[in-house]
Formats: structure tokens, C-alpha cells, sequence
């Protein structure tokens, strides 16, 4: 069985700096606008912020509860049995399991782990590790409905996913020897939990604790973006979006720092799309399902820090590339 392993302390040190981030904008908000607009601003920024957690709420808890149902009844042995060994059919099968193990980034960490432990290749683990988050049908209909059903967007993002994703894990697999992948203490960690009952009762209380710990952070980032978007100075908005190259850096590091569930990240950047251009909008949602506060500290304690230095800047390089095609038009034939 997949087994979960939770760290509340990594939760709450992704929590505070969110936290910092909204106050500090909306003390901004309160001393940029005049006294006469500051209560019609913050009435405002509620109602964006309060849309969007509507809207993400309910595919944050059918997301969580699916992933707990998938793991408990899934046995990671069954999938090692079928998976291929050779570099580039491990890399696709590994990006497209997400659609048969939906987990969103709060747990793809795990998974992946225990699939390799099981026999199944680095490439195939690293491909799922990286793509997971996004290429899962919860996830595809999240998007889609985020972005009114249009699918253009979808498809861009399922595309970018799987690139960035399985060129990262096609390289690294190449570059790298198992033991980058592995880790004494998890692996100690995981052989106390082989030998525990764990129920699906269990699971789903596991289920209700994550629905309401992505929550906090949804709640804290709507408002985030909400607060950018109507009391960020439109001059200061402009000079970032009119210069791609800008842009899409400003998305990445917004993403990295949200780290917003992928659940519900699509609906954050519905709001931010209507300032930013496509591209820079496409890498929020691409990297901050593969680098964000909590996968850099989860990452650093599980690989070699050359792997995870390696996952990190190819991910990224590759996000940033493939943010700035899309603006400069190179995609507009494809999609």
C-alpha cells in the first residue's frame, strides 16, 4: 500500500510568510488609495477574494478525498508490475499516471517514493513526481472551469506540465544514479509505517486535515491576488506586464511563494490573468506545482541537494522558456 507522511511543521512554515505577504498588501492597499476609496477598495478586494474561494472550495475537498480513496485502494506493486524500464516509455508512463493516481503536490512526494521503492524506474517516479499535480482529472476540470470552460488554456497547461515534467525527469533519470533518489531516514520512516495498520478511516480523517490545511493557504492567496489586482498601482502593473521577460518572472516567483494547491491555483490565476499576459499566467500555473516552499523544503530532506538543485533550475529554465513562446506567438498554430 501507498502509505502518508505528514509534516506539519514544513505546513506551517509555508503558512507564515503567506501570511507576512497579505498584510504587508494590504497595508499598501490602505495608504495608496484616498480615504474616500479605501472602504469601496477593500469591499472590493473581499468580493474577488471571496469568489475565488467559492469557486476552488469544492474541487479542493473532492480532490483530497479522491486522493485518499486512490492511495488506500491502489497498491503502488501492481503499477511496478506493468511499467516500462527503458528511459522514454518510464517517462511517459509517469506522466500520464496522474490521471489513474490523482494526488495533487500536498502528496505526489510519497507516491513517487514508494512507486520506486516497488520496482518501478527513477525516470517513470520523477516523470509522476513532476507532472502529477496537473495532469489529473480533478485538476484538468478545475482549470477548465476556472478559465469558463475554455479550453485552449487547459490544453496549454496539460502540455507545458508534461514538458517541463518529463524533460526534467528524462534528464535527471540519465544524470543521476538511484541513490539521489533515496534517503536512510525516509526510508526508515516508511518502514515504521509498512508495519502499522493504517485504516481508511484513518485516511479520511487524513483527508479532512488537508482539505482544511490547503484551505487556510487558499483563503490567505485569494486575497493576495485579489489585493494585486485592485490596490497594486496600475502604472507599477503595466511597466510589469508590458515586458514578457518581466512578467513571467514576477508569475514564477508569485507561484513559488503562494504555493497554492493545484486544486485550487487556477482559480487564483484567473484573477492575476486579467493583468498579466498569457505566458507569464501559464508559468504560474506550471511551476508552482513543482517548486514551491513546501516541495523545496520536502525535496532537500528527501534527495541529494545536487538532484534537487538540478530539478529546480531545469523545471524552472524550462517554465520560463516555454512562458515567453507562448507570448512571442511561437505556439499560436498549435493551440
Amino acid at each position: 500500500m501507498i502509505y502518508i507522511y505528514i509534516s506539519k511543521p514544513v505546513s506551517n512554515m509555508k503558512f507564515y510568510p503567506l501570511l507576512a505577504g497579505s498584510i504587508f498588501f494590504i497595508i499598501l492597499g490602505s495608504k495608496i488609495v484616498s480615504n474616500n476609496d479605501v472602504l469601496e477598495q477593500t469591499a472590493n478586494v473581499a468580493t474577488l477574494a471571496l469568489s475565488v474561494i467559492l469557486q476552488a472550495l469544492p474541487f479542493i475537498l473532492i480532490g483530497v478525498f479522491t486522493s485518499s480513496l486512490i492511495r488506500y485502494l491502489v497498491k503502488d506493486d501492481w503499477i511496478a508490475k506493468f511499467a516500462p524500464k527503458n528511459a522514454v516509455g518510464g517517462v511517459i508512463t509517469g506522466s500520464l499516471l496522474g490521471l489513474f493516481i490523482p494526488v495533487c503536490d500536498c502528496g505526489v512526494l510519497p507516491v513517487a517514493r514508494g512507486l520506486f521503492r516497488k520496482g518501478v524506474s527513477m525516470h517513470t517516479a520523477l516523470a509522476y513526481l513532476l507532472t502529477a499535480p496537473v495532469i489529473n482529472p480533478v485538476v484538468i476540470i478545475a482549470t477548465a472551469m476556472a478559465f469558463q470552460w475554455n479550453w485552449h488554456i487547459v490544453s496549454l497547461r496539460v502540455f507545458n506540465t508534461i514538458i517541463v515534467g518529463a524533460t526534467t525527469a528524462l534528464l535527471a533519470g540519465s544524470l543521476f544514479s538511484s541513490r539521489a533518489f533515496t534517503n536512510a531516514e525516509w526510508h526508515q520512516h516508511q518502514y515504521e509505517h509498512e508495519n502499522s495498520k493504517v485504516s481508511l478511516h484513518q485516511l479520511l480523517i487524513h483527508a479532512g486535515d488537508e482539505f482544511f490545511d490547503v484551505g487556510r493557504y487558499l483563503i490567505i492567496s485569494a486575497f493576495l491576488a485579489a489585493a494585486i489586482q485592485i490596490w497594486v498601482p496600475k502604472g507599477i502593473l503595466l511597466q510589469a506586464t508590458s515586458n514578457p521577460f518581466m512578467a513571467a518572472g514576477a508569475m514564477m516567483v508569485l507561484a513559488i511563494a503562494m504555493s497554492l494547491c493545484s486544486d485550487a491555483d487556477a482559480f487564483v490565476a484567473r484573477v492575476l490573468a486579467n493583468q498579466f499576459p498569457l505566458g507569464s499566467v501559464m508559468a504560474f500555473l506550471v511551476i508552482g506545482q513543482i517548486i514551491d516552499l513546501r516541495n523545496i523544503i520536502l525535496f532537500t530532506k528527501n534527495f541529494r541537494l545536487s538532484l534537487f538543485l538540478f530539478l529546480a533550475a531545469t523545471s524552472i529554465g524550462l517554465t520560463y522558456v516555454l512562458s515567453l513562446s507562448i507570448d512571442f506567438g511561437l505556439w499560436k498554430h498549435l493551440f
